[in-house]
């Protein structure tokens, strides 16, 4: 059943990501290069480190959550409206990032390398979470709820109950929660909005 799940998981994970590539060809999405190109690089290390402690089937999901993105970034590359104008903001958060997975590098612990797998993925996450937010308009919301229930897949394709095995999953399915949630609940609309 967890092998079930993973492979699910997995599979819904890339076809949110050909949604995604799909709605840049179409010039209805411009993904932010840096996070997206994070959002590669940090779980196809997260997957490692998994794979390095033994954690099993789950770190397909992990190692898909890493290939989709990677394709994206490709995509983004392949249109002139396929990107996001990057700010100081953006610049600041990918540095962040890369800074974290500089001291996994030096430590070399798998659980070490999870934990700053996280606070890397998360630093990344951020422009997407502000973009999101301030431009909804620019992401394909359908995408993100794919890419939700794919990550609850993952987190039912864990067989071990440790650290090593749900941190990452567990993150995952709270950043792509919140994705899912700014982009789908209703806003209040502000008054210079309604004037």
């Amino acid at each position: 059943m967890h092998t079930l799940f993973a492979i699910s998981g997995a599979a819904l994970n890339f076809a949110a990501c050909v949604s995604y590539i799909r709605a840049i060809v179409k010039g209805d999405a411009t993904p932010n290069r840096i996070t997206w190109f994070l959002w590669a690089l940090v779980p196809l290390i997260a997957g490692a480190a998994q794979l390095r402690a033994g954690v099993g089937i789950s770190t397909l999901v992990v190692l898909s959550v890493g290939a989709g993105p990677a394709c994206i970034v490709l995509a983004s590359f392949a249109t002139k409206a396929g990107w996001w104008k990057l700010g100081p903001f953006d610049y600041a958060c990918g540095g962040c990032s890369l800074a974290a997975l500089a001291l996994w590098a030096v430590t070399g612990d798998p659980v070490g390398a999870i934990v700053l797998s996280i606070v890397a993925d998360a630093a990344a996450a951020l422009p997407t979470l502000r973009k999101a937010w301030l431009a909804p308009a620019t992401e394909d919301r359908f995408a993100y709820l794919i890419s939700f229930v794919g990550m609850i897949l993952g987190i039912l394709s864990v067989r071990e109950a440790t650290f090593s095995a749900y941190a990452f999953n567990a993150y995952l399915l709270v950043a792509s929660g919140a994705l899912v949630l700014i982009l789908y609940l209703p806003r209040r609309r502000s008054l210079a909005e309604t004037l």
